[in-house]
């Protein structure tokens, strides 16, 4: 019986692809970790969809929520490859243990994930319209001022607090960029609701982005800035509380919603967020700072469902 052979050339190829699938999947298990990752896209991008639902002026086409689905976790990935780059002198230093310093990856493979992210954001948001396709183009331009820390990285950096939130606010772009997916408005025409709710964003990814960063002192590492290292453990809970306020503040313009519940709804959030603050003053465990950093990011959710919630409320009546 005759034996057809493949040429080795065809074996190593193989071989070489999936172990690049395998050190990409080993990425994103400990940098993009997929589970919680895919929860909180759902929520950003469902409570997105209700939010224009809701407008008199907007028939949304329900389909369009898949190619925005997977549009927006594409451009999520894309800013974590971003950091990947921007923080490996650091993480070289500081978390030698990282994909990147440990060589598990190497900055083209990291490159060559952000050029198909790109491609691919382009794509799923042109599957929406016209107008989808501006905003998205907007919104990766701000992306890559931010990969290019706006060409002032000696004068950024430094600067914690404006580094972080300089960069959240690409939230607000993709925000933008998902209503006007939704609505097929053009970006000067899209509706004050969708304003609202798209600074909301950014003002709520900048309580992920602080609270991650605040941790108590026994918890800090020399040569390594955190808010609360900046701003002190009371200023470090202030920042996040005042994003709290504003980011509430601002949900309650939303025309549509049931504006009762949702000031009860964020009132009990608020609360919660405050007690966990002042859990975090009081202790000087690992255990109480873990809390306060844990709880920011849950916020965030918690703001998201609230908003869902509130509509699912409002069709009930």
């Amino acid at each position: 019986m005759n034996t057809i052979l493949r040429p080795d050339g065809i074996d190593n190829y193989i071989e070489i692809r999936k172990s690049q699938l395998n050190r990409w999947a080993i990425f994103f298990k400990e940098r993009f970790e997929p589970i919680s990752h895919f929860v909180m896209i759902a929520l950003f991008v469902y409570a997105h969809y209700l939010v224009a639902d809701a407008s008199k002026d907007v028939v949304v086409e329900p389909h369009l929520i898949l190619y925005i689905g997977l549009g927006t976790a594409v451009f999520f990935m894309k800013l974590r490859l971003y950091d990947e780059i921007k923080d490996f002198e650091v993480d070289v230093a500081k978390n030698p243990d990282r994909p990147l310093p440990r060589g598990l990856l190497q900055h083209l493979d990291i490159k060559k994930g952000i050029e198909l992210c790109i491609i691919l954001e382009v794509i799923f948001f042109t599957s929406c319209g016209i107008n989808a396709l501006t905003s998205i183009l907007l919104a990766i331009g701000y992306s890559l001022l931010m990969y290019k820390e706006f060409f002032i990285p000696n004068l950024i950096r430094p600067h914690l607090t404006t580094y972080a939130t300089s960069h959240t606010v690409v939230t607000f772009f993709l925000s933008v960029a998902i209503f006007s997916a939704l609505s097929k408005q053009t970006i000067l025409a899209i509706e004050s609701d969708f304003i609202y709710f798209s600074v909301m964003s950014w003002l709520l990814f900048n309580i992920f982005e602080l609270g991650r960063k605040i941790y108590q002192p026994c918890e800090e590492r020399e040569g390594v800035d955190t808010y609360s290292s900046i701003w002190g453990k009371f200023g470090a809970v202030m920042l996040v509380l005042v994003q709290a306020l504003a980011a509430s503040y601002l949900v309650l313009h939303i025309t549509t919603i049931q504006y009762y519940m949702m000031v009860k709804l964020l009132l009990i959030q608020l609360g919660l967020l405050a007690l966990v603050g002042i859990i975090y003053l009081i202790g000087k465990t690992e255990t109480t700072g873990k809390l306060f950093r844990h709880y920011s990011s849950v916020y965030i959710l918690l703001v998201y469902v609230s908003l869902i919630g509130n509509y699912f409320y409002r069709e009930l009546l």
